[in-house]
């Protein structure tokens, strides 16, 4: 048999930016850059958006030494990932901390993932002098930073326009930002957002969660037009508004565009025949994106067929038990739904529900109940399933499971309830091909390792596997023996994360999860959250490793235990 090597040299650069289409962007910089003048003129376009997501220490340090400093100047937009490659950021500012101006001078993006506020304080203070970066994105920060927003304006000599917080509260600026254009952020109460409103006169598009209940009035009768503002996103659900707040906050926007509003409401003028609503809309509205939480008292309030036959086309889905409705503008082109299984039994087709990237439960369902809203949110990436209570009896009772199509966009389920679902995760496993996140409750995944098949599944699909701490009162606790379970059931595991708060210490976890997955070199990151009593773990882990595993000074590898977290994070 005669075997045929081809040289990669030989094929067409068309053919290899087809292959590059299957790698993470982080790998082709790794594996290609710098092996010829050909192979680094084929792959220009991934030096200008370089994103540093899932990969090794040993990667990383080779990256920040080897191409970084040679591709700076041609790099657009910068992606610094503490999620799976859980230290670095630390690594990168140990690199280019003094001269990132002169590495990355056309730099205009730049997007931070799960830094602590320490982190963040220190990194932004870096960024100074980069003249063309105007576009920041905050993602998950870790631990609290009250004046973040304020930090943020102010750094690289106010030269932010473009400023993105994803699940990070922050306080209101202390002075007015006139530079800033582009703004999404969380804020806790909505009597903050008139404030808000007043320190950005120059904002074009606005993105605004209020996340906190609030029993007062909003009022934004004092507040100044906004005379530049174009797009609007609101999500406000803990707040019943009335149309005359509303009312009130068109009157400050007269040129806007693109309004996207998600709230609650009693207020029976949004839902009877005179749909109050359409007619306070601003004149300028191109596009109304809408959704209401509606508490209603007698059903009779809700006119379905004045909705249907709205300027803006709405469908009213019920929930009787909880007496609430929720309408929505179709099609429905917001990324998060969360509605209860009654109301899921009403929805549209699934035509109208393309834009849906997430679902989060409502009101207590389990995995199968949220089956005929997956059926038509067919580019969902993300289920999440939290913490409830049933009856067990009920739970007992083997129930049809609705047949789903394929979904090859989703990517993570979280499974935080006690509730025994091998036979609804099993079928989720079986048409999502590209599931490769689970985010799971240890008393869920307990009895989930004696279901063989649903293990040999897991076992081919799941890199990132997050573990949740066991309930006080779960009658089985997450320990060392459980570790080997996992070793032979996640074979493919690059990230594990794992919540021993107020169970078994750091320590044993930890070495018992290395002794298990010594010869598994797929795995690069491993964090730990709970209590520590050693001192020299907390003050020099990658020591503790050395002397309490099979690491050995020679090994590439970082370690840190995080106080502010309660955190021990390993990057391999």
């Amino acid at each position: 048999m005669v075997t045929r090597v081809s040289d990669l040299l030989m094929l067409p650069d068309e053919v290899l930016l087809e292959i590059y289409k299957y790698l993470l962007n982080a790998h082709i910089l790794y594996s290609f850059y710098g092996l010829n003048k050909c192979l680094n003129k084929c792959i220009i376009g991934y030096c200008c958006h370089v994103s540093l997501t899932d990969i090794t220490c040993n990667q990383c340090h080779y990256l920040c030494r080897l191409v970084l400093p040679e591709i700076g100047h041609h790099i657009h937009s910068l992606l610094i990932s503490n999620c799976r490659s859980v230290l670095q950021g630390k690594i990168f500012s140990r690199y280019f901390s003094h001269e990132i101006s002169k590495i990355f001078p056309n730099l205009q993006k730049l997007i931070l993932i799960c830094f602590t506020a320490d982190e963040l304080d220190r990194f932004l203070d870096t960024l100074n002098n980069l003249n063309n970066l105007n576009q920041i994105e905050i993602f998950d920060l870790l631990t609290d930073q009250s004046n973040l927003l304020q930090h943020v304006v102010e750094t690289n000599n106010k030269r932010f326009t473009s400023i993105k917080f994803k699940t990070s509260y922050s306080d209101l600026p202390t002075s007015l930002c006139s530079n800033i254009l582009d703004l999404t952020i969380s804020i806790r109460k909505l009597d903050k957002l008139s404030q808000l409103l007043s320190c950005i006169p120059n904002i074009r598009r606005l993105n605004v969660t209020v996340d906190e209940i609030t029993m007062m009035d909003a009022s934004f009768d004092h507040l100044s037009p906004l005379t530049f503002l174009n797009d609007f996103f609101l999500r406000c659900y803990d707040h019943f508004w009335s149309l005359e707040e509303l009312q009130s906050l068109f009157s400050k926007t007269p040129v806007i565009e693109y309004l996207s509003l998600q709230l609650s409401s009693q207020d029976v003028s949004f839902v009877n025949s005179e749909q109050k609503l359409i007619h306070i809309l601003p004149q300028s509205i191109r596009r109304f994106n809408f959704g209401l939480r509606y508490f209603y008292d007698e059903l009779e309030e809700i006119d379905q067929n004045a909705l249907v036959a709205s300027d803006f086309l709405m469908i009213c889905l019920i929930d009787e038990n909880i007496q609430q409705a929720f309408l929505h503008t179709m099609p429905y082109r917001f990324p998060l739904l969360n509605i209860s299984a009654p109301m899921a039994k009403q929805m549209s087709s699934y035509e109208n529900y393309e834009n849906v990237e997430m679902f989060y439960d409502y009101h207590g369902m389990d995995l199968a109940e949220t089956f005929p809203i997956v059926a038509r949110c067919r580019q969902i990436k993300e289920i999440a399933i939290q913490s409830y209570e049933k009856n067990d009896e009920i739970l007992s009772v083997s129930q049809p499971l609705l047949p789903l199509p394929n979904l090859f966009y989703l990517k993570r389920i979280w499974l935080l309830h006690s509730s025994r679902e091998y036979n609804a995760l099993k079928a989720i496993l079986q048409i999502a091909p590209n599931l490769s996140e689970l985010f799971i409750a240890f008393d869920n995944l307990f009895p989930i390792l004696d279901d063989k098949d649903t293990c040999q599944i897991l076992e081919n699909r799941i890199f990132h596997l997050l573990i949740l701490r066991s309930a006080p009162a779960a009658p089985t606790q997450l320990t060392e023996q459980f570790v080997p379970h996992l070793r032979t059931i996640f074979t493919r595991l690059r990230h594990l994360q794992i919540d021993v708060t107020n169970g078994i210490p750091i320590e044993s976890i930890t070495i018992s999860i290395l002794n298990a997955f010594k010869e598994q070199s797929q795995l690069i990151s491993l964090v730990v959250e709970g209590q520590s009593s050693s001192h020299e773990l907390k003050s020099n882990a990658r020591q503790w490793l050395i002397n309490n595993t099979h690491l050995t000074s020679e090994n590439i590898f970082d370690a840190e235990f995080k106080e502010q977290t309660n955190r021990f994070l390993l990057w391999m």
